[in-house]
């Protein structure tokens, strides 16, 4: 027998089996159908909530988003002090926020940067970890950490290169032990002295 589910609470559990799906084997393997199976109610009641299989995928996508906004929050954090020491931190830390989570939730992360999402996010200037990265840049500029003239349009090669590392992380093309090589180099391109935070090395990515 069919399960009964509130108003609602359906949209939420057939989210849930997706996210737990996309995490096991990736978006290609997930199917709306299959999905409605899972959580115990007909394809046509899974149909009223997301009319195809991408509606679904976006939600969770969504939340693959915010997950990463989370963890980016956490490092912030743990570094409140309004101290180049501390602004350093942050930006190293936001860095290895984004490949850690590249790494841990790669099939997520892989759905949440994706074709699938990529239209349907808000535009990356007001997403949530995009606007921690800018405010990351900013300190650094107002402490003066960052060499002449590189503030404008850095937050855009910054992402670039983050997102780009982290597409070949997942795609094994570099290996997790390369994270801290990439993290040292991004520093001396863009920091007057090319100098980490002390903080930063000791960032618990959870």
């Amino acid at each position: 027998m069919a399960r009964s589910y509130h108003h609602g609470a359906l949209a939420e559990a057939m989210v849930e089996q997706a996210l737990t799906e996309v995490r096991l084997r990736g978006a290609d393997q997930v199917s709306l159908r299959g999905v409605a199976h899972s959580v115990d109610v007909s394809p046509s009641a899974a149909y009223n909530h997301f009319a195809q299989k991408d509606d679904l995928l976006r939600a969770v996508g969504a939340f693959g988003l915010a997950a990463l906004d989370e963890r980016m929050a956490r490092v912030l954090a743990a570094h409140p002090a309004q101290t180049a020491e501390a602004a350093r931190a942050r930006f190293v830390g936001l860095g290895r926020a984004y490949l850690a989570f590249a790494l841990d939730e790669t099939h997520l992360f892989q759905l949440t940067f994706g074709p699938i999402c990529a239209s349907k996010h808000v535009p990356p200037e007001a997403a949530g970890p995009y606007r921690k990265l800018v405010a990351a840049l900013d300190d650094l500029d107002e402490w003066e950490l960052l060499k002449p003239g590189i503030r404008p349009g850095l937050d855009v090669m910054v992402w670039a290169a983050t997102h780009g590392m982290a597409t070949l992380l997942v795609e094994g093309a570099v290996p997790p032990e390369g994270v801290d090589g990439f993290i040292d180099s991004l520093a001396r391109l863009v920091l007057i002295d090319g100098v980490l935070s002390t903080e930063a090395s000791t960032v618990h990515q959870p």
